[in-house]
């Protein structure tokens, strides 16, 4: 099969596109997927740079990816739910699922069937990013109709899936993006959308519910009085210090330890003074949510968001470009051919 392959970590130089020996047959409670697209995510390029080697399942050279839509090859024994021929898609795992490649062999509790109205373009770019503002606002935030949610960077992958899901249990959603795609965000359901260039939001916002940081680059000291008596704030980075500042003071290998005493002073601090809280979210593969992403796609509460698609002998390119932090929607790799 072909894949994209990484020889060592760094950047999309490292990358290359080879052909290597098809995924292994299925074991027990396994399946087998002919992936037709996957999306990247920065937790993608974040792997590949070093920045989470203590994530299982990175020898090199390792084929990296998170997550894909396909057709099931084969299944393992216990397998139940498919069947060969099935449409499915899914999260294996963040940056480590072997996604960028013609076949995938994974556990099947992380794939669940692709909805006939989704393309496999856009059940891929819903899987992590759809997770992602479940495990925050379904499951952490616990969001219900007539609260007010502030998604940070909502045309990015993971922003405009959180408007759009806010706006579906009747929260009232406010956002921030670039000046290019303030119409982009208001069109997926936000009430107002800021322009984060020109306007700071934290002295603009006032009596929310719940402060989503879905790019993870919000300092929450600045953002916890937006947030009303027990509120939330969840973020996908530290809450302050971003990646790079962490890894050049712990470097690479324990940065995340020192993200995480950050966001544990930060818990502190707002309980102490507001009865408020502080929660980094993680992508967790669960089944429950997949189903749910599964049931947003079919009914339209939720529309994919591809932006630009490349086929797999451009993925150094989409690298490059994903590391630019500024994105409409999700980048896809097309594997179909």
């Amino acid at each position: 099969m072909r894949a994209a392959v990484l020889d060592g970590y760094g950047g999309a130089d490292r990358l290359r596109v080879a052909q290597v020996a098809d995924a292994p047959p299925p074991r027990r409670g396994q399946i087998r997927v002919r992936v037709h697209a996957a999306s990247l995510n920065p937790i993608d390029w974040k792997v590949c740079a070093g920045y989470f080697r203590l994530i299982p399942g990175q020898r090199m050279p390792m084929i990296p990816g998170s997550d894909c839509s396909g057709v099931v090859e084969a299944v393992g024994d216990g397998v139940a739910d498919f069947k060969p021929g099935d449409a499915v898609f899914g999260l294996v795992s963040g940056g480590v699922g072997h996604t960028f490649a013609q076949l995938v062999t994974a556990p099947a509790k992380r794939f669940v069937h692709k909805p006939a109205n989704v393309s496999h373009q856009e059940a891929a770019s819903a899987a992590l990013v759809g997770v992602t503002a479940l495990e925050a606002l379904a499951r952490g935030a616990r969001l219900v109709a007539g609260q007010r949610v502030f998604v940070s960077a909502g045309a990015g992958g993971v922003g405009s899936f959180a408007v759009q899901y806010a706006r579906s249990v009747g929260a009232q959603v406010l956002a921030s993006a670039g000046a290019a795609n303030l119409d982009f965000v208001r069109g997926l359901g936000a009430d107002a959308v800021y322009d984060y260039a020109a306007t700071d939001c934290a002295t603009q916002l006032r009596d929310l519910d719940v402060v989503f940081d879905a790019y993870g680059d919000l300092d929450a000291r600045r953002y916890l009085p937006c947030l009303k008596p027990g509120g939330v704030f969840l973020t996908t980075g530290s809450g302050g210090r971003s990646m790079e500042e962490l890894a050049a003071r712990y470097g690479k290998r324990w940065w995340l330890f020192g993200g995480l005493m950050d966001v544990m002073r930060l818990r502190w601090q707002a309980r102490r003074d507001g009865r408020r809280r502080v929660s980094m979210v993680f992508a967790q593969p669960r089944p429950e949510h997949l189903q749910h992403i599964a049931r947003l796609l079919e009914s339209g509460a939720v529309k994919a968001q591809v932006g630009q698609v490349y086929a797999l002998d451009d993925i150094a390119r989409a690298f490059t470009d994903g590391q630019t932090g500024h994105a409409r929607g999700k980048r896809v790799i097309d594997l179909s051919q």
